[in-house]
């Protein structure tokens, strides 16, 4: 399974008093998908929340060769769904089980009532939600002005920080070229210099990092204007 590419966002489910994480999860169905399953698809409009509670989701957008963009990789405790509730928007991606995933889905009658009734969720949503906005935002930013090699090294520096393997990033090429939104071969040559550097090597379907210090000093000198939570 991808390690998680979160971008450091928060975890509504960590940020939550125990009694009021119980209190969502009794409420909530228990719907269990094989690796590979659709949780939901692009353009769904049936509003509710779904907390993941063990495996990962994929959040990517079908391309016309057949392939996948992917935006992102929540693990457990992280929850999506929040346009549908919120503003009656339809869903933005496919959701798509990484590996054997259980997910706590509630619907907008059940969300409703324990969000009128318990103000400590609306603030941990508020918050993890402002977060994934920062971040995304932040990364929108890198796009527009960042060297291909150095925005590597940031997502392979995010994807880091929640690896089940210290220094090691499960991962292949296709998926990173995605994620940035360049050609496997533009991203192929961007780990290739990143490997030069010393920084990392590549393994089969991973990413190994070698010296992660001078890495993240080597991006925090290369992009001043980076968030302080970033690195």
């Amino acid at each position: 399974m991808a390690d998680l590419l979160d971008f450091g966002g928060a975890a509504l489910g960590t940020m939550l008093p125990a009694a009021l994480r119980q209190r969502l999860s009794a409420a909530a169905t228990l719907v269990r998908y094989e690796d590979g399953e659709t949780i939901h698809s692009r353009g769904d409009i049936k509003p509710g929340l779904s907390i993941v509670r063990s495996g990962a989701v994929r959040f990517a957008i079908p391309g016309e060769d057949g392939s996948w963009v992917t935006t992102s990789i929540l693990g457990p405790e992280h929850c999506f769904g929040e346009a549908t509730l919120f503003a009656g928007l339809p869903r933005a991606y496919d959701a798509i089980a990484v590996g054997e995933t259980v997910i706590e889905q509630l619907t907008k009658r059940r969300f409703d009532r324990i969000f009128d009734e318990e103000p400590a969720l609306a603030r941990a949503m508020l918050e993890a939600t402002t977060q994934r906005l920062y971040t995304s935002l932040g990364f929108l930013d890198d796009q527009r002005r960042l060297p291909l090699k150095l925005r590597m090294a940031k997502v392979i520096a995010t994807m880091a920080r929640s690896a089940r393997r210290e220094n090691v990033v499960s991962c292949n090429q296709s998926d990173l070229a995605f994620t940035l939104g360049v050609s496997r071969v533009s991203a192929g040559k961007a780990l290739s210099e990143l490997q030069r550097a010393g920084f990392i090597r590549l393994g089969y379907g991973q990413i190994d990092i070698v010296d992660a210090a001078s890495m993240n000093a080597w991006i925090a000198r290369s992009d001043p204007l980076a968030p302080l939570t970033e690195l």
